[in-house]
């Protein structure tokens, strides 16, 4: 019952309403998301602690599987930010005030988008394994990547970044760190022109000596582990 009562509020008029022209003009799907944030259904992976819905992923499913149907390229913005939100909260603690805890409050207020930044050219799109390696200068961490396309590129708040962990050797040995949008050495290539997706806005993106800062861990055990340079809600959106 709770599953249908959530995804219930899927504005499915809203993003239908958009969807062909969004995807004639590869056109961000400003209007759908707006819609989502209206509903409340941005910060629906958020926890409870902060403000969030606290879903299940039985929950998620649905809700993701309704967005998508009204729309294609707002589904995969939104499945986008969503995998990216709950990525965030499995390192977030509400005791713990910092960038991660941060965060979680601004998407659960629905003022920030979040994506995923993991596949990497050289590896075939095998995103758990990474092509770059961070590296430590002092006290903090550098990050250099080139990944290969990131959706909402030009429109997320934040990227949480995977890339390979400092001082490891496999390509399996993974760190993450969430990085804002607007950092310095940050670039967003041409976006791609996929079937059906040209309004998601998915485009390469490159971090050239991104400095973050000293990592901390992110899971209890066993890693990944993720570094916040800084992630405060912004006054106004990207998207």
């Amino acid at each position: 019952m709770a599953v249908h009562l959530i995804s219930e509020r899927v504005p499915v008029e809203e993003i239908t309403a958009d969807a062909a022209e969004v995807d004639r003009t590869a056109a961000f799907p400003t209007r759908a998301m707006a819609a989502l944030r209206e509903a409340g259904l941005l910060g629906i992976a958020v926890p409870e602690a902060f403000g969030g819905r606290g879903a299940s992923l039985a929950e998620i499913a649905e809700v993701v599987e309704r967005v998508a149907g009204a729309g294609c390229s707002t589904g995969m913005v939104y499945a986008m930010h969503v995998c990216g939100t709950a990525t965030i909260a499995a390192g977030a603690d509400p005791a713990e005030p910092g960038p991660l805890a941060e965060a979680q409050r601004a998407i659960a207020a629905g003022s920030h988008l979040t994506t995923l930044a993991f596949s990497e050219r050289g590896t075939r799109s095998h995103f758990w394994a990474q092509a770059s390696r961070a590296t430590a200068d002092g006290g903090e961490v550098v990050l250099d990547a080139d990944k290969t396309w990131v959706t909402s590129a030009r429109h997320a708040d934040s990227y949480v970044v995977a890339t390979g962990a400092v001082g490891g050797s496999s390509p399996l040995e993974t760190e993450l760190y969430l990085v804002p949008a607007d950092a310095a050495g940050v670039e967003v290539g041409a976006p791609f022109d996929g079937l059906g997706l040209r309004g998601n806005s998915s485009s390469p993106v490159t971090a050239s000596s991104v400095p973050s800062c000293k990592k901390t861990p992110m899971c209890p055990n066993p890693p990944p582990k993720t570094c916040i340079r800084s992630a405060a809600s912004r006054a106004s959106p990207r998207w």
